[in-house]
């Protein structure tokens, strides 16, 4: 994969601050200006990234000095929320440093686990201003959880309602951080409100949405109930192990009301590990047997040294900052290693995911700055050399050849960032994203005058990756009609019923005989498809139509097991 979440995001902008662009040379030169911009950006992000990280986990360790100074935060009632917040620190900083391929959907987990960890530490205080920020951020991370969930089930794609929940849920949350600050029972009554709102719009839209929920559950129904089931066993056990102990049991249920959303979403993306197994190289038996014994000496130590519990978490997390520590600095190394060695890969590159990882990514730059360079040295010095002819001549004939050649030009490289990587913009459906693709292909070949018919329900949903697959072979089935079939009208249809997805291309043209020849033989499009198919359990099937044209039919299975996994280490 060539460019990370992040850079998607970030190109995805540029192309439509081209499509806003007033004419052809300015389409272009902000284009090539802007990309430039993007490779030095996103050499700076991932280790600023990790700085952050770094610099979340020294502030922990300092509060917990703080309070441990101020002898607050005793008693073994602590103990159930120091080992959970200790835990989602760990797990989140984890995916943070992980996550070398900007993932937007790991960064948002990452982060929304740092920020409930530091929510949950807050209850723990005493002091007064540690509650006001505990109370604050509260109704934040509710807000954050809500929409992280689903951002999640809904893959990053836009669906129905999905303005007017943005709008319920941040007016709801602004007014409830104001309140706070005005009467405490204000803030209750709409803290409550809050929570309502939140999972009134939830299950409103997962009913409204119900058949693509319906799929996910069928597809993840083992993952989640197991999830479902550790969570409410472990919490059960431990209520009713402390029944007679309310102190035990303080803010158990917010524990469980954001748990259970962030456990639930663990479960689905994480439930091979894989993601996760291919960052260490011992087997589990024997990180288990170093845990064990690391855990053993920390509690020796403690009986021995009569440490005060909080002391434990210190110790801890203090560790774990020195590990963060040294894979900051070993990002460093061969990083610089990586950039001073164009012929050939060092041999530590084999020895660790993580250095392997550095490597995949320093061929992205190289590919990235290649690319810069080309565009830079090739497309905008053509620009500028058609701009400078358009200054000194006054003639209009050169002036329609140089708006001519400037609109190809700048046609030829939409089509190829098309080719490139297929821009699904986030803010349409699937339905408008692949109306625009046709559009796209009719603009390109305007002198045909095809007729282009599309049939697509508003509510079509398709989960990663097929969305992209289907765009690609859309793309290509059309592509394919205009320039072979000589026909005059053409009929797409698309739409995703019973766990399968049937894409249909009709058009009224030579049909099958007389193009038999191209349909036969090894078409380097139509076998790509064929190949697409084959690793999806898919097919085609190719008829003629009825008086004259030809008629593509692709039958996709879409299975939601994966998908998730995909979605997150895309």
């Amino acid at each position: 994969m060539l460019y990370s979440t992040q850079q998607q995001l970030i190109c995805r902008k540029i192309k439509m601050d081209i499509y806003k662009a007033n004419d052809s040379k300015q389409a272009l030169a902000l284009y090539v200006f802007k990309l430039v911009k993007v490779s030095e950006f996103m050499k700076k992000y991932y280790e600023q990234k990790q700085i952050i990280l770094l610099i979340n986990q020294l502030c922990m360790i300092i509060f917990f000095c703080y309070e441990f100074l101020q002898h607050n935060i005793v008693g073994t009632a602590k103990l159930l929320p120091l080992a959970i917040i200790t835990i989602m620190v760990i797990y989140g900083a984890y995916i943070g440093f992980v996550n070398m391929k900007e993932n937007i959907t790991l960064w948002k987990f990452s982060n929304l686990l740092m920020l409930a960890s530091w929510q949950f530490l807050f209850t723990l205080s005493e002091i007064q201003i540690f509650y006001t920020l505990s109370t604050l951020l509260s109704v934040v991370i509710l807000y954050q959880t809500a929409q992280f969930f689903l951002f999640f089930f809904f893959q990053d794609s836009t669906y129905m309602y999905k303005k007017e929940k943005d709008w319920i849920l941040q007016i709801i949350c602004l007014l409830t951080l104001v309140a706070k600050l005005i009467n405490d029972k204000m803030f209750a009554i709409l803290f409550l409100c809050q929570f309502v709102l939140s999972f009134i719009c939830i299950v409103f839209l997962f009913l409204k949405h119900r058949r693509r929920i319906m799929f996910i559950l069928k597809s993840e129904k083992k993952h989640l109930l197991r999830s479902v089931a550790v969570l409410i066993f472990f919490f059960i056990g431990y209520a009713a192990f402390f029944a007679e102990n309310p102190e035990y049991l303080s803010n158990l249920g917010w524990y469980i009301m954001i748990l259970f959303p962030l456990f639930s979403i663990h479960a689905v993306a994480f439930k091979n590990h894989i993601f996760m197994k291919k960052y260490f190289l011992l087997k589990e038996g024997k990180r288990g047997l170093i845990l064990f014994f690391i855990l053993v000496c920390m509690i020796s130590l403690g009986i021995l040294f009569r440490f005060n519990m909080i002391a434990y978490f210190i110790i801890i997390h203090t560790l774990f900052w020195f590990v963060l520590l040294h894979f900051t600095l070993l990002y460093k190394d061969i990083k610089k290693t990586i950039v001073n060695s164009d012929t050939e890969e060092p041999k530590i590159m084999s020895d660790s995911s993580y250095a392997y990882n550095l490597v995949e990514i320093a061929k992205e730059e190289k590919l990235k700055r290649d690319f810069s360079n080309y565009l830079h040295d090739e497309i905008l010095q053509d620009i500028l050399a058609v701009k400078n002819m358009m200054n000194k001549s006054n003639k209009e004939e050169i002036h329609e050849i140089i708006v001519k050649t400037l609109d190809h030009l700048n046609l030829s490289i939409r089509v190829q960032m098309e080719e490139y990587y297929p821009t699904l913009l986030k803010t349409l459906t699937f339905q408008e994203n692949y109306s625009s693709l046709l559009e796209m292909i009719q603009q390109k070949y305007g002198m045909k005058n095809i007729d282009i018919s599309f049939n697509c329900s508003e509510n079509l949903f398709l989960v990663e990756p097929y969305q992209l697959v289907i765009y690609r072979i859309l793309k290509e089935l059309v592509t394919n009609a205009f320039k072979h079939s000589k026909c005059s009208k053409l009929v797409v249809s698309l739409k995703q019923e019973n766990d399968e997805i049937e894409l249909i291309v009709k058009d009224n043209g030579i049909g099958l005989m007389v193009n038999e020849k191209y349909v036969r033989n090894d078409h380097r499009g139509l076998n790509s498809i064929k190949e697409q198919l084959f690793l999806l359990n898919g097919k085609m099937t190719i008829s003629e139509c009825n008086p004259s044209g030809l008629c593509i039919t692709i039958l996709i299975p879409m299975k939601g097991d994966d998908s998730y996994e995909y979605f997150i280490n895309r």
